[in-house]
């Protein structure tokens, strides 16, 4: 029962940060062509799935993170 708690605060979490980290792939994927100017936009094609994989990998992380330490308050 009570790893259940911690494994679904956790699970709860990174769902919540892997939503947050696509919306800010997209967000990007919207406004930084806009931003940047025309030399950058190659660096950006070349390492662009770099940038979206720490986008999305960050928020992840810290929400399973979160989500860890709110189920293990929910324990005490």
């Amino acid at each position: 029962m009570r790893s259940s708690i911690l494994w679904w605060s956790t699970g709860g979490g990174a769902i919540l940060g892997l939503i947050v980290g696509l919306g800010l792939v997209a967000l990007g994927a919207l406004i930084l062509p806009l931003i940047l100017p025309a030399g950058a936009e190659r660096a950006l094609e070349r390492y662009g799935w770099l940038i979206s994989g720490i986008a999305i990998l960050a928020p992840v992380l810290t929400g399973a993170v979160l989500g860890y330490l709110e189920g293990r308050l929910k324990l005490v």
